[in-house]
């Protein structure tokens, strides 16, 4: 957690004296504000993809208005030089510059597919190819991003010798103008034994298929990716990670992170966790220690992606996130062991504002 909030930010936001006194009387009346600055999206994570694997990997790319970097992202693809088989589907989620032209170039190439459809932004992009999946292992680009030589290879290699779920591989940021600055990496290992936490994204790691057979993307929601925490994590696949750079990254100022800043829609942090904890609570599934730990993660998370919003929203955000919280674990239902997630449980077990401020910005 404190890795990906100092990504996410260069500074730390100054909680300041909290308010003798919270803006709304209750959860509900908080919850009816977030709805009117923020619908709750009505996208699911339930699906029945088929799955008919005459590969080893699945790329699925998806496309909107990228005419400036998609020739660069696709022609990383295709020159990978590996012994795997590999297919590429491209769905074109209603570009409107000339993105579809530039995808005309790649399908006479048997490993590519080109997909159209109107625009069901990022999520509904991935999840028009995963409804039918052609690859053991999965592997999700953004258009903006290339991969790196031999990302294939270093990937599925690790993959066929260790047998498992999920192989992550080493990133190196870039700026829009390509310029590198930074470079996040593993160690070798599985992240269980290594102790290591692997980010959260979709980008960068391939998956094996059989996860995705019932699962997709959460279309209408900000922060789609939280799904491989909640949806994925909790049921413990085997996570190898590899020292080998496999990816680009590229920083996208108008990327969700950056744009979600000062935005209403960014209290899609609150309903997409709220949902995939029901959905956990569900498979009863929520009372371990990871899932508490993943929850109060988010939950600091979801403060600092607020945290740029007024007041009154973060007020909103404490009392819907409380009393979520509170659904699952009691005062005395204690399973974390680091001193910084058990003030944050704390805070919420004592419904106290600015205990909760302080100890979510202490996790950052």
């Amino acid at each position: 957690m404190k890795q990906l909030l100092k990504k996410l930010t260069h500074r730390k936001r100054r909680t300041g004296a909290a308010p003798s006194a919270l803006a709304f009387p209750d959860a509900a009346a908080a919850e009816n504000y977030l709805k009117a600055l923020a619908p709750i999206p009505t996208g699911t994570i339930q699906a029945d993809n088929r799955i008919t694997p005459q590969y080893d990997l699945h790329i699925i790319v998806p496309c909107y208005n990228v005419a400036r970097t998609i020739v660069r992202c696709v022609d990383s693809i295709l020159s990978q030089k590996t012994g795997y088989t590999f297919f590429v589907s491209l769905v074109n989620d209603g570009s409107t510059d000339k993105t579809p032209e530039l995808l005309e170039r790649y399908r006479a190439d048997p490993r590519v597919e080109i997909l159209t459809q109107s625009n069901r932004g990022l999520s509904g992009a991935r999840n028009r190819a995963l409804e039918h999946i052609r690859g053991k292992y999965i592997l999700f680009v953004d258009s903006d991003d290339t991969l790196c030589k031999g990302a294939v290879e270093a990937l599925l290699s690790k993959a066929v010798e260790t047998n498992a779920d999920i192989v992550q591989g080493s990133f190196v940021n870039i700026t829009g103008h390509g310029l590198v600055f930074g470079r996040t990496g593993y160690r070798e290992g599985s992240a269980a034994e290594t102790g290591q936490t692997p980010y959260g994204m979709a980008w960068g790691k391939v998956i094996r298929s059989s996860i995705f057979a019932h699962l997709k993307f959460p279309e209408g929601y900000w922060f789609e990716d939280t799904i491989f925490a909640f949806c994925i994590a909790p049921f413990r696949p085997a996570h190898y990670l590899i020292p080998a750079y496999v990816y680009n990254y590229t920083r996208n100022p108008l990327g969700i992170t950056l744009r979600s800043r000062k935005k209403a829609k960014a209290v899609d942090t609150v309903w997409i966790m709220r949902y995939l904890m029901a959905d956990l609570a569900q498979k009863k599934e929520v009372h371990s220690a990871q899932v508490q730990q993943l929850l109060l993660q988010h939950i600091a998370l979801a403060w600092y992606r607020l945290s740029h919003l007024d007041e009154t929203v973060q007020q909103a955000a404490f009392l819907v996130m409380q009393q979520m919280y509170a659904a699952y674990y009691a005062p005395q239902d204690i399973c974390v062991q680091d001193s910084r997630l058990l003030a944050l449980h704390q805070a919420l077990a004592a419904k106290n504002y600015g205990q909760y401020l302080a100890a979510a910005e202490n996790l950052a």
